[in-house]
């Protein structure tokens, strides 16, 4: 059998491989990070710019058309994360696709509310090439945000009222059945017989 002191070496060992990892991925995510926030504000204005072209109407339309459908899909699949008989990392994978999917209001956003030189070269793009394009992203936004709201209480509603019809009906059903029942069993019971009539001449007699 091996003892505590032979095992005690083999788990430190796992633990310091484990730190390291975490801290060369810690390393890598940071590194990507400011890779991405140098890049990726430049690249989407770019995007935006080519789409737009410059022109006031389809500013309009393409902030339109990102900020109600990349805002109101991801919030349709990050709500299917609320079922209970998922477990956790389908409910993680889920939340995932719902970020993937908000990525293009994802990055409008940082070069909005960014302040890094990359957001600001962003902004400067945008609002020359774009003009409308971050005001309609946000205000479509937050319209699909409160449509979404508006449709789930409203979902919540009707649900609940169609369980109470169903709960009424079986009652209802309940109740007749019984009543049948009872019908059934007082016409099946047998009638008692009236005790037959004495003649009186015969009494008498």
């Amino acid at each position: 059998m091996r003892t505590h002191s032979q095992e005690s070496p083999a788990k430190q060992a796992n633990w310091a491989a484990r730190i390291i990892l975490a801290v060369v991925a810690l390393v890598v995510l940071t590194a990507a990070y400011f890779a991405f926030a140098a890049i990726l504000p430049v690249w989407w204005a770019n995007v935006i710019r080519n789409q737009v072209q410059g022109n006031l109407g389809a500013g309009i339309l393409v902030g339109m058309f990102y900020g109600f459908v990349f805002t109101f899909v991801p919030l349709l699949v990050a709500w299917q994360a609320t079922r209970k008989s998922l477990n956790w990392p389908w409910k993680l994978a889920i939340l995932a696709a719902a970020v993937a999917l908000a990525s293009p209001n994802l990055l409008t956003a940082g070069i909005m509310f960014g302040s890094s030189q990359a957001a600001h070269n962003g902004q400067r793009i945008l609002g020359t090439e774009a003009t409308w394009f971050s005001m309609w992203t946000q205000i479509s936004a937050i319209a699909a945000a409160v449509i979404f709201v508006v449709g789930l209480v409203l979902w919540r509603v009707w649900r609940q009222r169609g369980k109470k019809m169903r709960a009424l009906r079986k009652a209802d059903t309940e109740r007749s059945m019984a009543a049948k029942a009872a019908n059934d069993t007082a016409a099946s019971s047998p009638v008692p017989e009236a005790p037959a009539a004495t003649d009186s001449h015969a009494d008498r007699r």
